[in-house]
Order: C-alpha cells, then sequence, then structure tokens
C-alpha cells in the first residue's frame, strides 16, 4: 500500500478519535466544604458540561459510601442544583465519598465527618440504660451518684450499642445523677430498694462485673462493702474449706507424734 495513502488513513483515524473524545461531557462534583460535623447534612453540587465546555442540566446517578463501604446511599439528582443529604443516626467517622455517574461518565468526590463521642442516659424505674448516640467507639468512665454516693462505671460501647445497669440502694427515694465529664442526666425521686448503695451489672450472667460499689465522697464506704462480703455464700464456703484444712492438718500433725513417741 502507498506510503501517503497510509498516512492519510492514519490522520483520518486520529480526527475521527479526537472527535469523539472531544464529543464526551463532562461531570464535576464539588461540596460545600471538606469537613462536616456529625449530624450534619451533607451539601453538594454536581455539575455537567457538554462537548463545547457550556453546562447543560439532566438526571444524574450518585453514590454516597463511607470508606470501609459499611453504609451506601443512591439518589437520584438534577445536575445543577444545590443538594442536601442527611447520612442518618448510623453515620461513621471518617471519610467518604459521592460518586456520581452520567451515562457512564463518572466523577468522584471525597469528604470527612467529624469524630463525635455522645451517650445517651435514660431511668426507667430502677434501671439505667447508656446508649451510645455518637459516631465513633464511647469509652467513658462514668460517674453513678444515687444520693451523696458516686459509683464510678467503666463503659465500652460499638456504635448504636448500649448497655443497662440496676441501681440499688437502702429502700426510699433518691436523687439520681449520671454523668461523663461532658453529657449530665438528673432524675429525681427515684424509689429504689436494697441493702446497699451501688449498681448492678445486668449482664453478670454472662461473666461481667455484677456490683460496683458506692463511695460516700471523701470517705470509704466500709461498711457497705463488708456488708456486700458477708452476704456471700462463696465467701462463708471459702473460709469453711480453709478452717478445715488447717483442722486436719493440726490433726494429723498430732498423730504423727504420737505415733512416734510410741
Amino acid at each position: 500500500m502507498n506510503k501517503g495513502i497510509i498516512i492519510l488513513i492514519c490522520i483520518l483515524f486520529l480526527s475521527v478519535l479526537s472527535t469523539f473524545v472531544l464529543a464526551q461531557n463532562k461531570i464535576e462534583i464539588s461540596t460545600i466544604k471538606e469537613a462536616f460535623a456529625a449530624g450534619e447534612k451533607i451539601t453538594f453540587k454536581v455539575v455537567l458540561y457538554d462537548n463545547n465546555n457550556n453546562l447543560f442540566t439532566d438526571d444524574v446517578d450518585i453514590i454516597i459510601q463511607d470508606a470501609a463501604k459499611l453504609k451506601t446511599i443512591k439518589k437520584t439528582v438534577t445536575s445543577g442544583d444545590l443538594i442536601e443529604v442527611d447520612l442518618g443516626d448510623d453515620e461513621i467517622e471518617g471519610y467518604w465519598k459521592i460518586i456520581a455517574n452520567y451515562q457512564g461518565i463518572k466523577a468522584e468526590e471525597f469528604f470527612s465527618i467529624e469524630e463525635h463521642e455522645e451517650a445517651e442516659f435514660e431511668i426507667q424505674g430502677d434501671t439505667l440504660t447508656i446508649k451510645n448516640i455518637g459516631n465513633t467507639i464511647y469509652s467513658e468512665t462514668i460517674q453513678i451518684i444515687i444520693g451523696d454516693t458516686v459509683s464510678p462505671k467503666k463503659v465500652d460501647l460499638e456504635i448504636g450499642g448500649q448497655i443497662s445497669f440496676r441501681l440499688i440502694a437502702p429502700d426510699g427515694t433518691y436523687n439520681v445523677k449520671i454523668t461523663d465529664g461532658k453529657t449530665t442526666f438528673t432524675q429525681n425521686d427515684i424509689s429504689l430498694t436494697g441493702r446497699v448503695v451501688g449498681v448492678l451489672d445486668e449482664e453478670m450472667e454472662q461473666g461481667g462485673a455484677p456490683f460496683t460499689g458506692g463511695i460516700k465522697p471523701g470517705k470509704e464506704n466500709k461498711d457497705d462493702t463488708f456488708y456486700y462480703i458477708k452476704r456471700s455464700k462463696f465467701v462463708y464456703v471459702f473460709i469453711l474449706i480453709i478452717v478445715g484444712a488447717v483442722i486436719l492438718i493440726a490433726v494429723e500433725k498430732a498423730y504423727k507424734k504420737k505415733k512416734q513417741a510410741e
């Protein structure tokens, strides 16, 4: 084939290819800021350009998802409009991205959700429920104040997780205050029963710590502690075993001495 013809074919091919590329529409995504607070709606805009770089309007499919792809939101939006999307109560802190797709042409934009640790406290009857309503793991030592007695409790909750405790105190009504240093909850005139002031873990059957005793501000509550020890059957059995072992050892030694004397 003539070299000139080959060159002409190549030129025509490149011309067609460049025309095809130039004819492609363009898509852009922009958010109003790079980082959003927990619970804040995500605000962004999707823009479409034709091959002449002119704006035009059409429907665009978008996907919003966190970095680990644990949550995905799919929507169809109109290009050029300012879009607001609520990520919901179970949003995760960290990086997220928006993926826009228009007729096979895609674009991506990243944003982040700021960390927010928060718990919600609720008392029903004598039961205290703590729920993680933040967007990260809740790990705090909370102070449970029953009357004038403070009972600290370490709490670790996954996102959306919750735990319950039973509040106990000598029969009567008490003002109860719960605080983690950031959130404080108070409820008055709560009827409680028991022999000591403290907190019972409702998960004790699963191996959790069953009891958190209370301490009056400025001193140890020794009477309550000793009462709790004395009322434990396990302690009684353990003491009896120790005493029995000591008696058996003493009898055995006396018997050996008697044998040696004979």
